[in-house]
């Protein structure tokens, strides 16, 4: 096996790190909601950890879809929002948690997602035709998010 140079290596590493991060948020999140108002919840995802690390969108992404598959492990848009919420927090980007109901009245469903500069990340749903009912921004720092 040939390993890359120490910089590579150091951020196969980090990137390791970030996809812990959210393997442990998802799986500690719903006892931690159980025990918490989603406010204070949220106040203790926008808490400072450590250096801030950047964030790689396809490792999100493709950690997301591998825990789908994972019996036990909540699959709702609200613990995949909270869970990002707290990884872009740590990343230095300013997330917007938003919360929201169907304003078409054809259902009574709700949905969760992230937004950072105003716009949904990685949000899949169209997120127009509903009404949002709370919107709980980050203070994070300089937008640490980078593609692939």
């Amino acid at each position: 096996m040939v390993f890359g140079s120490l910089p590579e290596l150091i951020d196969l590493s980090l990137r390791a790190r970030r996809v812990a991060e959210l393997v442990a948020l998802r799986l500690a999140l719903p006892s931690r909601l159980a025990r918490l108002p989603l406010d204070s919840l949220l106040a203790e995802l926008s808490v400072e950890r450590g250096p801030q690390l950047a964030l790689n969108r396809s490792d999100l992404l493709r950690t997301e879809r591998a825990l789908a598959r994972f019996p036990g492990i909540a699959r709702t848009c609200l613990y995949r929002a909270l869970a990002r919420y707290a990884l872009l927090h740590r990343s230095g980007a300013t997330p917007t948690f938003v919360m929201a109901v169907d304003k078409r009245g054809i259902v009574e469903s709700g949905h969760a997602w992230v937004e950072v500069d105003g716009t949904p990340f990685e949000e899949t749903d169209d997120v127009s035709h509903y009404a949002v009912t709370l919107r709980y921004r980050s203070t994070a720092g300089d937008g640490n998010i980078h593609a692939p």
